[in-house]
């Protein structure tokens, strides 16, 4: 859709109707920026889909500025610290074993157990989001290191579905060029200025 008379396109509003998070062992490589253009990008074998999410626990994204500028002498000159903290967070809704290795840093055995330490999970992984958009614009981003923050089970309710509310702390990573993350856009038909 082109823009209107007021410069407004309705085609490059983000509405997003599916999609699908997937993680892989740290250090396996994320798709080259020519790759995760491709419509139909093939990750590699090593990486494992978490599966459902849940309908209200899509992706929320941060990204903020960590401490105060640095400021010099001469007023009005500051210059950012370059530290940030950046994550990721959704609402997995199926509790299956790979799961519960990324969620907990340890798969269940034959038997179906695991020996939980909560908030102790120092697992990396490389984290690779993918987003639909109505207007058929896809937004991938690859995180070649990231960490579990923070895990809470919705509570438990007859009739609905239980999630596993995870939050993901991305750290920079030299896949990147010491950056937080690759992302790519990739629109229907060409972006309109």
């Amino acid at each position: 859709m082109a823009a209107d008379a007021e410069g407004n396109d309705i085609g490059l509003v983000g509405i997003p109707i599916t999609g699908f998070l997937a993680w892989a062992p740290i250090g396996t490589a994320i798709p080259a920026k020519s790759e995760g253009a491709e419509l139909d990008l093939e990750l590699a074998a090593a990486f494992a889909k978490v599966g459902l999410i849940k309908q209200d626990g899509g992706f929320d994204w941060t990204g903020e500025a960590s401490g105060d500028a640095i400021e010099f002498w001469q007023e009005g000159y500051s210059v950012p610290t370059g530290l940030a903290n950046v994550t990721i967070a959704a609402t997995l809704a199926e509790h299956k074993a790979k799961n519960q290795e990324l969620l907990y840093g340890e798969a269940p055995d034959a038997d179906g157990a695991a020996d939980i330490e909560e908030a102790s999970n120092d697992k990396r992984v490389v984290l690779f989001s993918h987003e639909v958009f109505k207007s058929g614009w896809i937004r991938r981003r690859a995180m070649p290191n990231v960490g579990v923050q923070l895990v809470k089970l919705d509570k438990s309710e007859r009739g609905s579905v239980q999630g596993q509310a995870v939050t993901f702390k991305v750290d920079r990573s030299g896949a990147v060029g010491n950056r937080h993350y690759r992302q790519w856009i990739i629109p229907p038909v060409p972006v309109t200025p």
